[in-house]
């Protein structure tokens, strides 16, 4: 029987929209469905995701927000400690959505007003931009905890007692297929994860300088925490809040794209910064991952 998972994603960004005649909400569209895989692979194919889009900005808000099983916030070229209308609103939303553990996860701008609403706070970076793509030691804490999640070893709410119980060894982890982050492939390397790091895209210049005393920083970069946890009080071992101060869900094309855009940032180091992007990433098992936090 397919069951559905149903995920918001809370668009922050509408001049982002437009950069690339509407990739922008695809991409994120893309990083929770596996880029398609969850119909192709039987381990995941008795669940259909529906994702349904929520402009922010315009203050656009589910009727029923506790009717979704979880919730994904966008980057934006906003700051969360603006005195936005939308943004005040938007962190108020936040706060329910909190005080019922209702899961989330937040994308670069979604990682910081995360913070930002929940007891943390954001800054501009004294350091500068953090431009290109980086890898980012992840704490031993959370690659354990990373493992849990996508490996199925958390109570399951979608998936039956058979594969909650898979291996290491049996469960899938995503490669991309040359440029394309639509087309990628199953493959069991483990150099994706590369055991203790992460591989990801970076573009911000705002970041988390107090992280709230309930979360826990997933590993940190040499300029910023690059994003937190939050566990569940309810179901202790369990977690509702999950983030990412890159950006897992940017194809090699618009992550290009957004920096070669870049109109404060000096020619020099934008061609430094394009020059450390590669076409591979961990953006497809970070999608996995994130795919199984929802699902858990």
């Amino acid at each position: 029987m397919v069951k559905q998972m149903k995920i918001a994603i809370i668009v922050t960004d509408e001049v982002l929209e437009c950069k690339n005649k509407g990739e922008f909400y695809s991409l994120y569209d893309n990083f929770i469905k596996r880029y398609g895989l969850i119909d192709q692979h039987n381990e995941f194919g008795n669940i259909q995701v529906i994702t349904t889009r929520y402009n922010a900005v315009q203050k656009e808000w589910p009727t029923n927000p506790l009717s979704y099983d979880g919730y994904i916030i966008t980057g934006s070229a906003s700051s969360a400690y603006d005195n936005n209308e939308w943004i005040i609103l938007l962190k108020e939303r936040i706060i329910e959505l909190d005080k019922h553990e209702m899961k989330m996860c937040g994308i670069c701008f979604g990682h910081q007003i995360l913070v930002e609403s929940l007891g943390g706070k954001i800054e501009k970076n004294t350091k500068g931009w953090e431009l290109g793509q980086h890898s980012v030691p992840l704490d031993k804490e959370v690659s354990i905890i990373f493992d849990n999640i996508i490996n199925n070893k958390n109570k399951n709410q979608f998936d039956n007692d058979d594969s909650a119980n898979s291996s290491r060894s049996n469960s899938p982890i995503l490669k991309l297929d040359g440029a394309s982050t639509l087309t990628p492939t199953i493959t069991n390397d483990d150099s994706v994860l590369l055991k203790d790091k992460i591989s990801i895209y970076q573009i911000h210049q705002d970041h988390v300088s107090i992280l709230p005393s309930d979360m826990i920083s997933i590993g940190s970069t040499e300029k910023s925490i690059q994003g937190v946890l939050k566990e569940s009080k309810k179901q202790p071992g369990n977690f509702y809040i999950i983030s990412f101060q890159g950006h897992p869900e940017f194809s090699f094309d618009f992550i290009h794209l957004l920096i070669s855009d870049l109109h404060h940032v000096g020619q020099e180091m934008k061609d430094v910064s394009i020059k450390t992007l590669q076409q591979t990433t961990c953006q497809p098992w970070l999608s996995n991952l994130v795919f199984n936090f929802f699902k858990n």
